[in-house]
């Protein structure tokens, strides 16, 4: 049986946290799903809330930006070696779409767009640190670029939007070198390396609060 590209749904009523990954493509139609938005430009203004900016196809909503009281922080994570230009707010991910484009394939994808579910057990003074550590440690340490948002907004009887991470990890060599554009499967370009992501988040959020940062440190 040919291995799904992205991770499933948890069942939260077993207490399990979610976790998924999907391809950011024009046209990706791999059983029958489709991304939300065409561009790892698209992406990356939905999980920062902005409106102020445009892809191939055009601006971004209003709706973006309307949004933004549900954002709880919000970067761009790039290696300690990456040059000057790279931080510049959307250039990777603009670059990766017309890598993308390029290549005339309108199933090919541009970057990854994972969503990891904060569990309740984690307080937020601790949100920004878990999920930035974390995508330092399993990705940008890798050589990845990462765009990262959380999400969350409280109600008086609870959670209106559920505390959660958004990931855009481009999925192409993006320093301006000999492989610029090229796809790039090592990481998490492949259903193990996707599972291998999962698996990293589920054992950082099952560890007890006051153990996480004490971890890192001494690792």
């Amino acid at each position: 049986m040919k291995r799904k590209l992205f991770a499933q749904p948890r069942d939260r009523r077993a207490g399990q946290v979610d976790f998924k990954v999907r391809p950011i493509s024009q046209e990706w139609r791999y059983i029958n799903r489709l991304p939300a938005y065409k561009t790892a430009v698209a992406n990356v203004a939905y999980i920062w809330r902005d409106s102020d900016v445009a892809d191939r196809f055009g601006s971004m909503p209003a709706s973006f930006a309307q949004r933004r009281y549900e954002l709880h922080g919000a970067g761009l994570l790039l290696p300690a070696s990456s040059p000057v230009w790279a931080a510049q707010k959307y250039t990777i991910w603009a670059e990766a779409d017309a890598a993308t484009a390029a290549t005339g394939d309108p199933t090919a994808v541009s970057a990854w767009h994972v969503l990891l579910e904060i569990p309740d057990r984690i307080t937020p003074a601790y949100w920004t640190w878990v999920v930035n550590s974390f995508v330092e440690r399993e990705l940008v340490a890798r050589g990845a670029a990462v765009a990262w948002a959380i999400h969350a907004l409280e109600g008086d009887d609870g959670w209106i939007v559920t505390p959660h991470a958004h990931l855009i990890v481009t999925a192409r060599h993006w320093r301006h070198d000999g492989r610029h554009g090229q796809r790039h499967p090592a990481w998490i370009g492949s259903w193990a390396g996707q599972k291998r992501l999962e698996h990293a988040w589920l054992r950082r959020v099952a560890l007890p609060q006051r153990f996480i940062r004490w971890r890192d440190v001494a690792a």
